[in-house]
This record gives C-alpha cells, sequence and structure tokens, in this order.
C-alpha cells in the first residue's frame, strides 16, 4: 500500500496523469521486482561480480517510479565500496553475500514485505588472541572489521573470567559501520590472571570471541641446599643443689635434633649435668637456635640428611671434653664442660659447644609456579 501510494504522488509531482501511473504500477513493481531478482542471480553465480551487476541495475532502474529504489541500490554499491578499504579483509564471496542480502531487504521494503534483519558479521579481528604475557601497553585494545556495526543494540560485549560472565558492551567504540574498537586499556575492559575470553553477541548468540591466552606457568621447581657447618654453645640452667658439683660427677647426658618450623629450620640442644652424690646439684633445660630461614619464594619440604645426634658420658676431671661424632652425623663433635676448680658451675660454666656438620634440606619454589 506504501508503495503505492508513493507511486501516485511520483505521478503528481512529475506531470504524469495518476491514471496513466496506475496502469502502468502493475509492469513497474514486476520490473523492478524481476531486475532485483536477476541481481540476485547474478551475484549468486558470481560473487565478484557484485559491483558491475549494482551498476547495471542501478543504470536500468531509470523510471520515475523506480527512482526510490535506485538510490538505495547506489547506497548499497557505496557502503559495500567503503567496505573493500584498507580498513576491511573481507573476502569477495562474503561482499557478495552482504550485497545478496541487501537486495533482499530492498525487494522486501518495494513489496511490502517483513524486512529481514540485518546481523553484524565479522571479517578480522586484530589481534585474534589476547596474550597476557604482553605489557599492558601492547594488549591495549582489539579492531574488528566486519559489516553492519551501525544500529546495533543488541550487539553486546561480555568478559568471561572464571566461570563467570560480565556485561562490558559500554567499552565497544563504533567507528563505522564496518569497524569497531573494543576499548582493554586502563579504561576499558579490566582482564586479569582469571580471565578467559571476550565475547561479541548479538542476540544471545555469540558471533566472535577472543581467547585471552594467559602466560604458561612453569612447573614448581625442587633443589636442595646444603646449611654451611655453625658451632652452637648452650649452658643449661641451674636447677637444684649448691651449684658445686665438687668433683662427684656430673653425669652429663646431651641430645641434638634438627627440625622444620613455619619456613625455617631450627636446632633443639639439651643438656642435663646431675651431681652423682651429696646435695645433687643439677643443671638442666634447653635452647632453640634458628639455623636457616628459607626465602619468601622457597618452602622446606624436608631435612634430607642426619638431623638428631646425641652424649652421654660421666665428667672425671676439670677438663673440656671432647667427643668426635664424624661426618656421617649431624653434630661433628661435641665439647662438654662439665665439672670445674673454681666451683659453682652449674648454671654458669657447665655447657656443651655442639659443632655442626652441614645440613641438607630440600626446597620446593612457591609463588609464579605449579605444582
Amino acid at each position: 500500500m506504501k508503495t503505492i501510494i508513493y507511486l501516485i504522488l511520483i505521478a503528481l509531482f512529475t506531470g504524469c496523469s495518476v491514471l496513466k501511473t496506475l496502469e502502468n504500477l502493475p509492469d513497474t513493481l514486476n520490473k523492478t521486482e524481476n531486475l532485483i531478482d536477476d541481481a540476485i542471480g547474478e551475484i549468486s553465480t558470481q560473487s565478484s561480480s557484485w559491483q558491475t551487476t549494482l551498476q547495471n541495475l542501478e543504470n536500468k532502474l531509470v523510471g520515475d517510479a523506480q527512482s526510490t529504489v535506485r538510490t538505495e541500490v547506489q547506497q548499497l554499491a557505496n557502503r559495500t565500496i567503503a567496505a573493500t578499504g584498507i580498513e576491511l579483509r573481507c573476502n569477495t564471496d562474503f561482499l557478495g553475500t552482504r550485497v545478496i542480502q541487501g537486495l533482499q531487504r530492498i525487494k522486501a521494503k518495494l513489496l511490502n514485505q517483513s524486512i529481514p534483519e540485518r546481523t553484524p558479521v565479522f571479517c578480522q579481528v586484530i589481534p585474534s588472541e589476547i596474550k597476557m604475557s604482553l605489557t599492558p601497553d601492547r594488549r591495549d585494545k582489539i579492531d574488528i572489521t566486519g559489516y553492519d556495526f551501525d544500529n546495533q543494540p543488541n550487539l553486546k560485549l561480555f568478559l568471561y573470567s572464571n566461570g563467570q560472565k560480565s556485561d562490558v558492551t559500554q567499552y565497544i567504540n563504533r567507528l563505522t559501520h564496518y569497524q569497531i574498537v573494543l576499548n582493554l586499556g586502563n579504561n576499558g575492559v579490566q582482564l586479569n590472571s582469571q580471565s578467559d575470553k571476550i565475547s561479541l553477541e548479538y542476540n544471545n548468540q555469540e558471533l566472535s570471541s577472543i581467547t585471552v591466552i594467559q602466560p604458561q606457568i612453569p612447573n614448581c621447581s625442587v633443589e636442595d641446599y646444603v646449611i654451611p657447618t655453625s658451632t652452637l654453645t648452650f649452658t643449661p640452667p641451674h636447677i637444684s643443689g649448691d651449684g658445686d658439683f665438687f668433683g662427684h660427677g656430673p653425669r652429663v647426658d646431651c641430645d641434638v635434633n634438627a627440625f622444620i618450623e613455619g619456613n625455617s629450620v631450627k636446632v633443639r640442644v639439651y643438656m642435663k649435668a646431675q651431681e652423682t652424690a651429696w646435695d645433687n646439684t643439677k643443671a638442666e633445660g634447653f635452647n632453640i637456635f634458628t639455623l636457616y630461614t628459607a626465602p619468601s619464594n622457597r618452602k622446606i619440604l624436608s631435612i634430607v640428611t642426619d638431623s638428631s645426634s646425641s652424649q652421654s658420658y660421666t665428667d672425671s676431671n676439670y677438663e673440656i671434653d671432647f667427643f668426635q661424632q664424624g661426618s656421617g652425623e649431624f653434630v661433628k663433635r661435641f665439647a662438654f664442660t662439665g665439672d670445674t676448680a673454681w666451683g659453682g658451675e652449674s648454671g654458669t660454666k657447665t655447657k656443651v659447644d655442639v659443632d655442626l656438620n652441614k645440613l641438607t634440606i630440600r626446597l620446593k619454589e612457591v609463588g609464579n609456579c605449579q605444582n
């Protein structure tokens, strides 16, 4: 009906009689429809001919009643020609298909039929993937070229991160009907280590997705570390008696053990020196020494080499007593001071000096790695 009214108006304003226009109306509509069908058929068989076919169609639409259709064909040609520029890399078959769809829309409008929807199509996405290993300034945008990007309120942009979907449509910048830019900069889509992909969707259907490639995480390394030799000195506190062993021993017991606490290797040195007669003077206790603390990017897994040694004996002199353990033990040598010639040694002079061998521990890398 709209077409009929339009053609009547053309006849009135161009000086043609209404009767003549109405008489020719069916022929005009049929002729225009046939010309469009012929153009569609020609492009369907040879998509590369779309530009020539549109030009020929435009030349054939010479009547006043066909002027509106001719204008729309010209606009379709101009739109498609623009899409072949440097900004777009669509192949010939694609362009031919879009021209056919455009002609079908023109035909539907001519016949007052339901006009097919223009679904946006992507031709090229640069870059085709987002590498998070690049510095932010080298991955701050995505250029997308295609067709029919204008006036598309149902074209949405979503960010998928760790199973969550976020609407980030506000970061679509439409430059032309055939070019859009996705902003990934500081004021755009914020990507992180959990981001999986960016998806462009139309009417709830995914048209294109750009994968976010996270840096490959290496396996956590495991290595052995040797703690250098060291000497620990411990004087047990006085517990009972008058503090003088007075030549009665003392009986000495000593245990040295290494263990892991938190991210440190610690050593517990225990010593007891007990008088063997009279008022039972005794010195006894232990102390904890930190032997090694691992750096923050390492975790202590285990102690590899021997981690304990012990020694017991009864002192019978006023000299320092040495006990050599050898290289296979945790303690290389014990040096005990038990009784002394000056008296009052419990808690003051009675002590042990422990010379430790090298201790091997196993460390595991933590942080930017995976198990």
